[in-house]
């Protein structure tokens, strides 16, 4: 499979970023479905998972209300749990660079409390969502794809043997809604939507029961260094009537 790739990179694109702003705190504010508190109850647990899927920057550093939260994190990392008040919060980005550290991403956004939340750092934006952690029936799954290589096309992904459906048409910098499946071991195929030409696959993807999982395509295309593949973010699913998230 042969992609032509963008010319610009994560930094030509710091416009893209700033045009977005308003996507992104949309993605934050309203959760729709999910847990909101009219009080902002400081007593409820509020995290986020920060993962580095931009092949185009090298490391960087995160700050929440200007602490740093992750330092020389560079392409493929992930952190762990962060907690972090809800209410008003500003996110920066910089640069980690042996003099000055500039900014490629800095906003200001409102965080709903009682939820977590991921934030994808990609090429030209940061992506963010909600984590559904609402209780599953019958010890199944929940999974969703987020596409975050923006040179691929969209693509439907599929898992192999099953025949499920796990994401259709589905383009940069989106991610899918979250599907319900049996817990088992599933081998993933990524094609093009446009040719059904294989882009990815991806054997053995363990998807346990009771659990959520944001399953992340990172890469790209034709790419020896940093080639497609999925990352998968796991999360546990809060127990009925509780009050607050599990750690």
């Amino acid at each position: 499979m042969r992609i032509k790739k963008r010319g610009s990179g994560f930094l030509g694109r710091t416009v893209v970023v700033l045009l977005l702003v308003a996507t992104f705190v949309a993605a934050l504010a309203a959760p729709a479905g999910l847990r909101t508190t009219a009080a902002q109850d400081v007593t409820i647990q509020t995290r986020v998972q920060i993962l580095h899927a931009s092949p185009e920057t090298g490391k960087v550093e995160v700050h929440l209300n200007n602490n740093e939260v992750a330092d020389e994190f560079e392409y493929g990392d992930v952190s762990d749990w962060i907690n972090f008040d809800p209410g008003s919060n500003r996110v920066t980005i910089t640069a980690d660079r042996a003099g000055f550290n500039y900014a490629l991403f800095d906003v200001v956004y409102p965080v709903p409390a009682g939820n977590d939340y991921r934030m994808i750092i990609t090429d030209s934006i940061v992506m963010t969502s909600v984590v559904d952690r609402s209780p599953i029936a019958g010890g199944a799954a929940r999974v969703s794809i987020a596409q975050a290589s923006v040179d691929l096309p969209a693509v439907n992904v599929i898992a192999t043997k099953e025949k499920l459906n796990f994401a259709t048409q589905l383009t940069y910098p989106k991610s899918s809604e979250y599907t319900t499946v049996p817990a088992g071991t599933y081998d993933l195929t990524v094609k093009l939507a446009d040719t059904d030409e294989v882009a990815l696959t991806v054997p053995g993807v363990v998807l346990d029961g009771n659990m959520v999982y944001d399953l992340v395509i990172m890469g790209r295309p034709n790419d020896e260094d940093k080639p497609l593949k999925i990352q998968s973010l796991s999360d546990t699913t809060t127990e009925k009537n509780a009050a607050t998230p599990s750690t």
